[in-house]
């Protein structure tokens, strides 16, 4: 690749979400990217390539694998992202790298705070980090196909009674306000933990048996093998459907986590 001569007109500036702007001479060439659904998003708009260090857990697509890892969502080491000299660093508000973090940044080095409290805002996450490696267009083409097809699954509200289940060792739920809370929403459902304070509750059986749920989704990664509250769930529930879904593509706010909707849509409506 040819050396590029920063401009004015070639100059970057986009506002992160925690409100702080990001100057860029210049489209990055190499990023370090600090989540891995940060990392699914860079692949999703073309420039997975251009990762240059990654953390645990950033699997998605395969190529991704093979991306050097310098920690992970809570931990990053510093040395490793100096080595690396990238061009800009994309990190996850509600990680815990703070410290390494803010070292980074009295290093100079440019930082782009990423947070999605919305699933609107996922989309907006792509049109904003699309701007800094130089891929608007196709940013803005991924956003609004992610909005249209949000729009598309929206159903009426007050339908089937749903218990989300998001461990198998313990009972963690979400509320109304989470993201797989408000993908529950969307699809019409009716949470029966939707008003609980915490974002992700630890509940009790006998919550979840007096409430009744018609239909308890669990997170099962594809391959492995039903826990112990399935058949639980199945010998004191006999009226209730369970449905696994793979919790990479409904715990990470990418783009990619349009089909874990779909599925939790597609789960209501056959159900």
């Amino acid at each position: 690749m040819m050396p590029v001569t920063a401009t004015a007109e070639m100059q970057i500036n986009v506002k992160d979400d925690a409100g702080l702007w990001v100057h860029l001479p210049r489209p990055a060439q190499r990023i370090v990217s600090l989540s891995p659904h940060l990392t699914e998003m860079l692949f999703e708009l073309g420039v997975g390539d251009l990762v240059v260090g990654t953390v645990s857990y950033a699997d998605f697509p395969k190529q991704a694998q093979g991306i050097p890892r310098i920690g992970n969502a809570f931990s990053v080491n510093v040395e490793a992202v100096v080595e690396l000299a990238p061009d800009v660093i994309i990190a996850w508000q509600t990680g815990g790298a703070n410290r390494a973090l803010q070292k980074l940044r009295s290093l100079g080095y440019p930082i782009y705070i990423n947070e999605a409290p919305s699933l609107e805002s996922i989309a907006a996450s792509a049109r904003k980090i699309a701007r800094l490696v130089g891929q608007e267009h196709r940013g803005g083409e991924l956003a609004d196909s992610f909005l249209t097809r949000l729009a598309e699954l929206r159903q009426e509200p007050g339908g089937k009674r749903l218990f989300f289940q998001i461990s198998d060792e313990n009972l963690y739920t979400v509320n109304r306000t989470h993201l797989i809370g408000q993908a529950l929403s969307l699809c019409g459902g009716t949470n029966i933990f939707a008003d609980v304070s915490a974002q992700v509750p630890l509940v009790s059986q006998e919550s979840v048996l007096s409430a009744n749920p018609e239909i308890i989704f669990y997170t099962l990664v594809p391959g492995d093998r039903d826990g112990d509250w399935v058949g639980r769930w199945s010998s004191m529930l006999v009226n209730t459907q369970l449905i696994a879904i793979d919790p990479n593509v409904i715990s990470r706010p990418s783009l990619r986590m349009l089909e874990g909707i779909e599925l939790i849509c597609n789960g209501i409506v056959g159900n």
